[in-house]
Parts: structure tokens; sequence; C-alpha cells
């Protein structure tokens, strides 16, 4: 989307971790007591300490077992009792013991005791650095939920509360554990909305940026990491309980990726996004993200059909006026949006565009769902079922008649109508309304290009009429146009259908001379007709080989 800074679309690593240690450190200064006052104590006390903080750094295990032998007493060895004397812990100390164990226990259980027993000590308490562990403890071994409703974050306290919900989200994100900080969300949704909606000054202007800027950096995570369903979740969440819209950039975000995978939750995007538009926010669409919205639109299921027709008018809209610019794939899209709709021969005005910008350019190929539509085709019944073809010539007989109305109404009707036309007359298998078709270039005062005479050599294979692929491009070398793969392949098959080396040799150097590539699977077929083939004569057998140095030069020229 047009005015998203390209360093902002998706935040690296580096950005989005450094975004939340922002979040983390503004909790740590504003809650619980600084770091100088767990230095405070006796001597013996901060010999202990000391004893401590060098072995937590070397071993967690031998770092509990010194805790817990000076914690019992009678363990301690006579040195050691005259070093640290009676059992007295500080804050610091149990922090010190809390963050060994949490690397010796996955029981939360266990760690939840131990800080409630803590806090019935003379001179320890629960401090900002005490939740740092038990919150790094609950992310590594996801039990965050329990953590918060344990009791040891007073909800009464909303400010507190506030900061330390920030402080888990951001650590969860740091470590991109998404499951636990959308439970977290989603457990604690009830307390954390109803504090936010308060007018007083519980959360400070601050404490709500912070927020603001975690949910959008949760949902640019998520998208990176293309965690469609904790996203969906959040999304839902915040919509749910009315929450203030996310930032213009974060939903550009939202709609260009689920554009480009095809998500359903970019129906939820594009509402997002037309909020900001009511607002009177201008928005624009560069030709990439308008050609993934509409090609991954008209296929997704998951979006009811007059929302898929919705976007993909507005998107249309957005690109207008058209231009020379506008690239042929962004047309295709919309012919087939399009396509899928009950009014299909608007693609008839989006052809007659696409011929004016781009002459001669239009691949009726890339048009299938057009082709198919106007074929009367049924396409979800077996192809030997006689109901098949049943709708086929009332529906062709239909889209000619439409085609010569919208002539008499002055309509242009392009090259490129009547090719889409020979394509579903190819479908419906039907050669002699194909035939019929091609002639109305004639009678509209057209010129025929390279698609049309493509077109009608395929249905002239389709049923067998190699004499009429061959007169076709003899008149197509006539008349000096360009040949498409397309084109070139067709003939190739003709010559395998027909059995006949020599002209397959002639194609083949026709391939050579026009500079097209050839498919993996025509080289396929190529090559095994070369080994069932049986020579007849001398001639054959050095025509033969012929055709297989012409295939070694096209191997080498793809490769």
């Amino acid at each position: 989307l047009v005015g998203v800074d390209s360093s902002g679309l998706g935040l690296g690593a580096k950005g989005w971790r450094a975004s939340v240690n922002h979040y983390g450190g503004a909790v740590v200064a504003s809650a619980g007591v600084g770091a100088s006052a767990f230095n405070e104590g006796s001597i013996k006390q901060k010999a202990f300490q000391k004893e401590l903080s060098r072995k937590i750094y070397r071993s967690y295990p031998a770092t509990v077992e010194l805790y817990e032998r000076w914690k019992h007493g009678d363990q301690l060895s006579d040195k050691e009792r005259e070093l640290y004397g009676e059992f007295n812990p500080s804050t610091s100390i149990f922090n010190y013991y809390l963050r060994a164990k949490c690397h010796c226990t996955k029981d939360i259980e266990e760690v939840i005791a131990l800080v409630k027993e803590a806090k019935e000590m003379d001179g320890v308490f629960v401090s900002s650095k005490t939740f740092s562990v038990l919150i790094g403890f609950s992310v590594r071994h996801g039990v965050m939920a329990k953590l918060f409703a344990s009791g040891l974050i007073d909800k009464e306290d909303s400010r507190t509360y506030f900061e330390y919900f920030l402080r888990s989200v951001s650590t969860c994100l740091y470590h991109q554990k998404l499951r636990q900080a959308i439970v977290l969300f989603e457990k604690e949704q009830e307390h954390i909305f109803e504090v936010l909606k308060r007018d007083d000054d519980t959360i400070s202007k601050q404490k709500r940026q912070q927020y603001e800027k975690l949910k959008n950096e949760f949902v640019l995570i998520a998208l990176n990491l293309e965690a469609w369903g904790a996203l969906g979740k959040l999304l839902s969440i915040l919509d749910g309980r009315g929450d203030t819209p996310l930032a213009y950039e974060t939903v550009c975000q939202i709609v260009t990726k689920s554009a480009y995978k095809g998500h359903m939750l970019l129906k939820k995007g594009m509402k997002l996004l037309w909020q900001y538009e009511q607002q009177g926010k201008e928005v624009k669409l560069d030709y990439g993200t308008a050609y993934y919205l509409l090609a991954n639109t008209t296929g997704n299921r998951s979006i009811h059909y007059y929302s898929r027709v919705k976007i993909a008018d507005w998107v249309w809209d957005k690109v207008q006026p058209l231009t020379s610019d506008v690239p042929l794939a962004l047309f295709y899209a919309r012919i087939n949006s399009h396509s899928q709709g009950k009014d299909f021969l608007k693609s008839l005005d989006v052809l007659s565009s696409l011929d004016k910008l781009h002459p001669n350019s239009a691949d009726t190929y890339q048009m299938q769902m057009l082709t198919t539509k106007l074929s009367g085709l049924k396409i979800d019944l077996p192809n030997d079922n006689p109901n098949k073809f049943a709708d086929c010539i009332p529906t062709l007989d239909s889209v000619f008649d439409r085609l010569l109305q919208r002539r008499e109404e002055g309509h242009d009707v392009t090259a490129s109508c009547i090719n889409a036309l020979i394509a579903a007359c190819g479908k419906a298998k039907e050669m002699g309304r194909a035939f019929e078709t091609f002639e109305m270039f004639e009678e509209l005062g057209l010129e025929p290009d390279i698609h049309s005479y493509t077109l009608l050599m395929d249905v002239c294979l389709t049923n067998r009429r190699f004499d009429a692929v061959l007169k076709m491009a003899e008149e197509i070398e006539s008349k000096g146009l360009q040949f498409t793969a397309r084109t070139g392949e067709l003939l190739v098959l003709t010559a395998l259908k027909m059995r006949d080396p020599y002209l397959l040799n002639d194609f083949l150097k026709l391939y050579q001379k026009q500079g097209m590539s050839m498919t993996e699977k025509l080289m396929e077929q190529i090559e095994y007709f070369l080994g069932k083939y049986e020579e007849k004569n001398e001639d054959e057998k050095y025509e033969i080989e012929a055709v297989l140095e012409n295939i070694e030069e096209l191997t080498t020229a793809t490769e």
C-alpha cells in the first residue's frame, strides 16, 4: 500500500525486539524498589549474597543446594555457619535463589508456593525482579495464565497489574511465544479493557501509548511469522471489546499480507481500512497489491460473494484512470473477478480497455474463467455426462448476439472479445461455431492477431483437423505475425500426431528462428515419439538425427 515506508512493512527481529525491551524497561523502572535497596543488609547477608551470585553463573543446582542448606541450618558446615550466620534472607538473596530454582524445575505450582512462602518472611517482599523471574519461567514453560491466576498479582492495584500485563505480553512476543500472549489477552481481557476504559489517571498516558504500540507490534510479528490463528483471535478480541483501532500502517500490513496469501483475514483487514477511508484518510494502491487483492479475493470462498464483489469494485476504482502503465496481470485478475459474478459480460468492457492500452497483447489463455463461462460448459459434471454440454449452444449464441448488439450500441468490440468467444467455442467442442466467430473479424472490419490464429489452431488440433492447422500456420507466416510459445507448441504437437519427422524438424527449426522456449512436458513428448518411432528408410534416419541435434540445441539454449 502506497504511503507505507518499505522499512516499516514488517519490522525485523532487531526492530521489534528493541521495542519490546523498551516496554519491559518501562515496567521495571516504575515498579518495585530500585536495585540499590538490594545491596543493603548485614555483613553476613552480603557475604551469602556474594557467594550466591558467584555460584549462579556456574551452576543453578549448586545455587539451589546452598540456599536450601542455609535454610535448614543444620546442614551447613561450621565454617559456613560462621560465615553466613542464621537463615535471614533478603529480597535480593531470595531472587537469586528463585532464579536458580526456576532453572531446576518445571512445576509452576512449586515456584508459586516458594514465592508465597517468602512473602511471609521478614525482610523479603515480591519485587519487580521477582516477577521478572516468574514471567521468564512462565514463558519458557507455557504457564503464563497460571501465573496470573495465582493471586500473586493484585488485580485491585490496577496500575501495577497493568504494568505486569504489558511486561508479560512483551516477554512472550520477544520469545515469539504468540500462543501464550494470545491466551493472556483472552484470559485477562475483562479486567484489562475495564481498566483502559477508565477516565481517571490510574493508567498514565505513557502506559496507554505503550499498550497501543504493543498491540500493533503483536499484529506485525504475527504477520511476519504467518501466525494467522493467533492474529485472527487477537483481532476478534480487540473488535469485540470496541478497543481503539490499530494504526493505519498496521492495517495496511494486514491487507497487504492477507491479500498476498489469499487468507480469510483479508475481509477483516479491508473493513479496518475502509474505516480509515471513511474518516478522510486517502488510501492509494500500488499495482502489485491491487493485483493480489483481485486475484486472491476472486477465488476465496471463505469471503462471502457480495464482499468479494465489493472488494474487487473498490480495487478497480482505485487504479483508475487506466493507463498503459497498468500491467496485463491486473486486467486478467479483473476479468476473472467479473467472470465469477452473475453479470460476467462486464468482462467485455475490460477486454476493450485492455486492447486499447496494450494492443495485440491480450492472451486469452490467461482468461480461463471467462472462456469457461462464455462456453456454457457445466464444469461440475464429468466429461462423459451428456448434460455437461447441454447449455453450450444457447450460451454461445447469446454471447454472439451480445457482441453484435454491443457494436450496434456504439460500444467497442475488439479482437480480444472475439478471441474469447473462439476459445469458448473450443471448450464447447463447437469447431463450426469457432470458424463462424473467426469470420466476425472481417464483418466488423478488424484484423485477427496471433492469439486469434493460435486459438483456432488449438480447436482444429483437438478435432484432428491437421490440414487446417498447417494452413493457418502458413497464413501466420505470410502476415509476418510473431509466433507465441503456444503457437509453436501446437505446431510441434501437430507434427507428433501426424507422425511426421520431417515436419517435426521444420517446426523445431522454427522454434530456434523465433527464439521460443520449449516446455519440459513438450520435450518429454518429443523424446517419447522418437523412442517409439521406427525409421522407414535412410532419409528418415538422417532426419531423426537432425531432430535430436535441434532438441539438444534448444535444451542448451533453455538452460
